[in-house]
């Protein structure tokens, strides 16, 4: 329960993180609005990878 929970929290940050490289992107500000986008593709991958490692492989 907590685990859904924590990745229902982490979905919503990396929401919160696309729509703010998306508005960036429609500014013109395009480098920035990329490393928003590998800020947010990051939040979303590590804690899962992290996860998944401690879950199934170890």
């Amino acid at each position: 329960m907590v685990t859904v929970l924590l990745f229902l929290v982490l979905l919503a940050v990396v929401l919160h993180l696309a729509s703010y490289g998306r508005w960036a992107w429609r500014n013109n500000l395009r480098p920035g609005a990329a490393g928003i986008f590998f800020i947010a593709l990051v939040t979303l991958i590590l804690p899962v990878g992290v996860w998944f490692y401690h879950r199934f492989i170890r």
